[in-house]
């Protein structure tokens, strides 16, 4: 469709929600660069009090497998340190670390698309003014619904970014409804759901995962997936266990969790106060191609959060055939809006969670019903919207 056109991407991952859409797309493109942005403080968190810092490491944000020809990834190192003051410097180091990429290798592009509002959305921006191309934007989770109620000067530098934007994508109904009171012009603004692999999250014998994980095959295995901050609710999910765990019938009950973050200490200290060793395991950051089997291996997925954009890994879970247990926050009761596909509770309420999950634990869930509705979320059927868009902004800037 585009094989003259070559398009800019700038991210902050290349391993997932980014890499797979990104490579689907670029069959529709002469060229496709993803500039992706790296902290190199990374490579010497081991030095440094801050070990949360491992999960920014390359082989975690970068994955080139089965990559195109036409994609070439370029990983875009910016020094800095990724909290506090730090944070809002990193929109114009973000912006000089990408335009020396664009000079050195003598980039030409034709639209600039960026994933997150700060600090991809700046340097777009940023691009639009300097070379005079089509800027789209797309606004997922906290750079929405958090950055620009923080101060006076988020508000301020985050609708900046959207005023410059030719066209502003979010992710679901509430995020939209953000925008417009950020008085963002309502045609300038598109909702396109995040999108799951069809091609790597799908229903699969559970046993047969159980095996090869080597997890018991008789137990009741919940799995949540995601960052070990506060913002994720994971203690909440912990206080949760320990309800269930007290009532008897529940003892054959584990709960894995994979992500990696600075609260983890703090959740390990939890797991400890409440004698939950046996029954839940932190299993830290894991390659997102691991995770299929884990989604899986669980009898339902949960995701206690307080706060949230769209997340992909509940999409990942339907996928999968799985019932999502989780909060009544962003995006998520736009999606899990029918009891025939997961169980919504208020945030921070652990003994609501506690309810949920027990009472999805005794549900008969229809594992067809939920993959067939899952569909909907899919790649293919994303990405088809996404070109359309493309090509609305490609034949704007011909006439």
């Amino acid at each position: 469709m585009f094989k003259d056109k070559t398009i800019l991407y700038i991210v902050h991952n290349y391993n997932s929600f980014q890499k797979d859409p990104i490579e689907e797309i670029a069959k529709n493109f002469k060229k496709v660069y993803v500039l992706v942005r790296y902290k190199p403080i990374s490579k010497i968190a081991k030095y440094l009090p801050f070990k949360w810092l491992k999960k920014y490491d390359d082989k975690y944000i970068i994955d080139l497998s089965n990559k195109p020809k036409n994609v070439e990834v370029i990983k875009t190192s910016v020094w800095y340190l990724p909290f506090g003051i730090f944070y809002k410097w990193l929109g114009e180091l973000h912006f000089r670390a990408v335009d020396r990429v664009i000079k050195k290798r003598d980039i030409k592009f034709d639209l600039v698309h960026c994933h997150f509002l700060w600090s991809s959305g700046y340097v777009g921006m940023r691009l639009k003014q300097k070379y005079k191309k089509p800027f789209i934007v797309t606004g997922h989770g906290f750079d929405v619904y958090q950055l620009p109620s923080q101060s006076a000067s988020w508000r301020k530098r985050i609708i900046r970014i959207l005023h410059s934007a030719d066209k502003a994508i979010t992710v679901s109904e509430k995020n939209k409804e953000i925008l417009l009171n950020l008085n963002i012009e309502k045609g300038k603004t598109e909702i396109l759901s995040n999108s799951y692999n069809s091609d790597i999250f799908f229903l699969r014998d559970k046993g047969e995962c159980r095996e090869e994980l080597g997890i018991d095959l008789n137990r009741e295995i919940v799995l949540s997936v995601g960052n070990l901050e506060e913002v994720k609710g994971h203690k909440y999910l912990i206080e949760a266990m320990n309800i269930l765990i007290n009532k008897q019938k529940y003892r054959q009950i584990i709960l894995y969790v994979i992500g990696g973050g600075r609260l983890k200490g703090s959740f390990e200290n939890q797991i400890l106060k409440y004698n939950l060793e046996d029954y839940i395991v932190l299993l830290g950051t894991q390659l997102h191609r691991e995770i299929p089997i884990w989604m899986n291996a669980c009898d339902l997925f949960v995701m206690p959060s307080l706060s949230e954009g769209l997340p992909i890994s509940m999409l990942e879970a339907l996928g999968c055939g799985k019932p999502f247990v989780g909060t009544y926050v962003g995006g998520i009761p736009e999606v899990i809006n029918s009891e025939d596909y997961g169980i919504l509770v208020p945030p921070k309420k652990s003994k609501d969670l506690a309810k949920a999950l027990e009472k999805a634990l005794k549900k008969q869930w229809d594992k067809d019903k939920i993959t067939k509705y899952s569909k909907s979320f899919t790649q293919e059927t994303i990405n088809e919207k996404i070109v359309n868009l493309y090509k609305e902004m490609l034949y704007e800037k011909d006439l």
